[in-house]
């Protein structure tokens, strides 16, 4: 048996948990995250106070000559991608002797792409997932070697299941060491192409409401998807954004029979928004251009029942 010497590439505090065990456990060698990623590089330098592991910053045009460098200067034998922003080539991921593996935070084939924490939380799936594969020339295409799925609540946000995620991310990571120290050949499966989708990162019509056309499952799916990274989900009111953090569904006493996107009352509770199909949705919690608010207090601002939330 051989313990692995590990460089981590990764962009986002997804990868935060497995970081913390591998260093525990003295199998990281070096870190490497790109030099815009302020916040993953404070929160990364916390996690290894103490270690002794060194941080390596990432500039785009320069990036692979620096893991290059790192991996011969570190005697690196494995690699690992936790959310990594930058592709990486055959040059670098064919250098570790015990092989180059991503850690994706959604089931694959069916959710690649540089954000499916988003994505499966916006298709209301009943279940999230994590996939571990071997990195080749593509984009989240290389052979499988393990994942896993948890349940994905209807009021996960997407800043809890990016927490429940990485959690799972680092006990697959865990699994995949404990293979590799045996010196075997991991053993691992072709994904099938035929079940492929590749999601792109998302543009602003992504995370915005669209009152007309979208249920409203759909429209706290979205808003849930948004929370916190984007500060929720868009929307317009008097020719200002609105971002909607937290809204709930709400049984509304008898057919509100109003323009999807209408503001039905003001109470207590938040403001009651008219949504598609007689539906109704409870918005409770926003962020406008003077900060985070409870969204009944748009009612000080001169909001009333009749306004109307439209398309930005």
């Amino acid at each position: 048996m051989s313990e692995s010497k590990v460089i981590a590439l990764c962009s986002r505090r997804f990868a935060l948990p497995a970081l913390q065990q591998l260093a525990f456990f003295k199998q990281l060698a070096v870190v490497a995250i790109p030099e815009h990623c302020e916040a993953m590089i404070e929160n990364t330098k916390n996690v290894l106070h103490g270690t002794g592991v060194p941080v390596i910053l990432l500039q785009k045009k320069t990036f692979v000559k620096k893991i290059t460098e790192a991996i011969n200067v570190y005697a690196v034998d494995t690699g690992l991608m936790l959310s990594f922003s930058y592709k990486i080539p055959p040059s670098v991921y064919k250098l570790p002797v015990k092989g180059f593996y991503n850690v994706h935070p959604g089931m694959l084939p069916a959710y690649r792409g540089p954000d499916p924490i988003f994505q499966q939380i916006r298709n209301k799936e009943k279940n999230a997932g994590v996939t571990l594969h071997k990195v080749d020339d593509d984009i989240n295409s290389g052979p499988i070697v393990v994942s896993e799925m948890i349940k994905l609540e209807p009021d996960d946000t997407y800043g809890i299941l990016n927490e429940k995620l990485s959690y799972t991310a680092a006990r697959l990571t865990g699994t995949l060491l404990k293979l590799l120290s045996f010196d075997i050949n991991i053993p691992s499966r072709p994904q099938d192409e035929s079940k492929a989708v590749y999601f792109k990162k998302q543009a602003a019509i992504d995370v915005s409401i669209n009152w007309r056309a979208m249920n409203a499952a759909s429209i706290i799916a979205l808003i849930n998807a948004c929370n916190p990274w984007n500060k929720g989900a868009v929307t317009q009111l008097n020719n200002k954004k609105i971002f909607v953090m937290e809204a709930t569904f709400m049984d509304w006493p008898e057919n509100p029979e109003q323009i999807p996107g209408t503001i039905i009352s003001i109470d207590e509770k938040g403001l009651v928004v008219a949504a598609l199909n007689n539906q109704v949705v409870c918005v409770q919690l926003i962020y406008t251009d003077v900060g985070f608010l409870l969204a009944k207090r748009l009612k000080q601002f001169g909001v009333a029942p009749g306004a109307r939330f439209g398309l930005v």
